[in-house]
């Protein structure tokens, strides 16, 4: 199934689902799929997203609303890529990226949050500045890390239970996985130039 206005460019591969799977392959409405990308079998890509040149995917990935894709990524079957998430070209991506996450390396590790999708869809800078805070709390870059993963997702869920956005990566981090969450990079190998990513 593919929505309107969506753009499929030369060479690309679009399998269908299987019967062992959900039996349906789904491409949202207003998504532009550029040349020789593959989609395989029982994937689900949401609405307005972006899969530049030669991205391939395995069976059963889901990609959330308006996520980008970049030229020669490699999704892992069964991976989840959340709304609005950042998957840098050449990333070979094995785990799920959280909603406006982004992802950058061979091995994908998480940098920060998809800022520039996130201002252009309209979200204030003040909302911007509250996300920045608990993804710093989720995914601290200095000091001990003590307490464990649930600690801190615990933290976030009381300390930011107002922002819709914040609550959303929560659930999605909370949420039944095959393939678990990609990790954070760690300090050694952030650059300067993904300090605002």
């Amino acid at each position: 199934m593919i929505g309107a206005h969506t753009v499929i460019r030369e060479n690309v591969t679009i399998h269908r689902g299987t019967a062992q799977g959900t039996a349906l392959t789904r491409v949202g409405a207003h998504c532009l799929i550029m040349a020789n990308a593959h989609v395989a079998h029982d994937c689900v890509i949401g609405d307005g997203v972006i899969i530049v040149n030669n991205v391939v995917m395995g069976g059963h990935v889901e990609i959330g609303d308006g996520a980008r894709i970049m030229g020669a990524a490699a999704l892992h079957q069964f991976v989840r890529i959340g709304r609005g998430a950042l998957v840098g070209g050449v990333c070979g991506v094995e785990a799920d990226v959280i909603p406006y996450g982004s992802v950058l390396g061979n091995r994908a590790r998480l940098v920060g949050l998809h800022w520039i999708w996130l201002r252009r869809q309209g979200v204030s800078a003040e909302e911007i500045q509250q996300m920045r805070r608990a993804f710093r709390v989720l995914y601290p870059r200095t000091g001990r890390q003590d307490d464990v993963l649930e600690a801190r997702l615990a933290t976030v869920k009381r300390d930011f239970a107002e922002s819709a956005r914040v609550q959303e990566i929560i659930g999605f981090m909370e949420a039944e996985s095959r393939r678990g969450l990609v990790r954070a990079a760690s300090p050694s190998q952030l650059s300067a130039d993904t300090e605002g990513v």
